[in-house]
C-alpha cells in the first residue's frame, strides 16, 4: 500500500513538472513571437511557426457579420510582410497571458494591440489571440493561431 502511494506521488510529481515545462516553453515562445512582431523580423517569425501551422482569423467589423478567414503559414507570413512594408509607426503590445496545458504542448491566450499608420490614416487593432504550441523534436513551435480581430 505504501509503495502504491509513493509511486502515485512520484507520478504526480513527474506530471506536474512536465506541465510546468510545457507551460514555461509556451510562455517563452510567445515572448519570441511578440519580439519578432515588434522587430518586424519575418525570419524569426517564420522560425516559430510549424510548416503546417493553421491560422484562423475572425474579423469583427461593426454591425456586419464576422468574416472568418483561414490562412496557410505562407499566406500569414506574406500578410505580415505586406503590413510591415506598407505601414509606418507600427507598434505591438501584448496583455497578460493565460497558459493551459494541452498534452505535449500548451495553449496561450492573450490580448494583442496594434497601432500603425497606413496610407493617410492611423489604424488600431485589438486581437484576442490563442496560440497553440507543440513540442516537436525537442523544440517548442506554434502549430495553430486563432485571432478575433476588431479594427478601427
Amino acid at each position: 500500500m505504501v509503495m502504491r502511494w509513493l509511486y502515485g506521488l512520484c507520478l504526480l510529481g513527474l506530471l506536474a513538472s512536465s506541465t510546468l515545462v510545457h507551460a514555461d516553453a509556451a510562455s517563452r515562445l510567445v515572448e519570441r513571437y511578440v519580439q519578432a512582431l515588434q522587430q518586424r523580423d519575418d525570419t524569426a517569425l517564420a522560425a516559430l511557426l510549424a510548416e503546417d501551422t493553421r491560422i484562423k482569423v475572425t474579423l469583427l467589423m461593426g454591425q456586419e457579420p464576422p468574416m472568418v478567414i483561414s490562412l496557410t503559414r505562407a499566406e500569414y507570413l506574406q500578410q505580415q510582410r505586406a503590413l510591415w512594408n506598407f505601414a509606418s509607426d507600427h507598434a505591438v503590445t501584448v496583455g497578460d497571458r493565460s497558459v493551459s496545458e494541452k498534452g505535449e504542448g500548451a495553449s496561450v491566450t492573450f490580448e494583442q494591440k496594434e497601432r500603425y499608420k497606413l496610407l493617410q490614416g492611423t489604424l488600431n487593432r485589438n486581437s484576442q489571440m490563442t496560440l497553440r504550441t507543440w513540442s516537436r523534436d525537442g523544440k517548442s513551435i506554434i502549430t495553430e493561431i486563432q485571432a478575433r480581430i476588431r479594427q478601427w
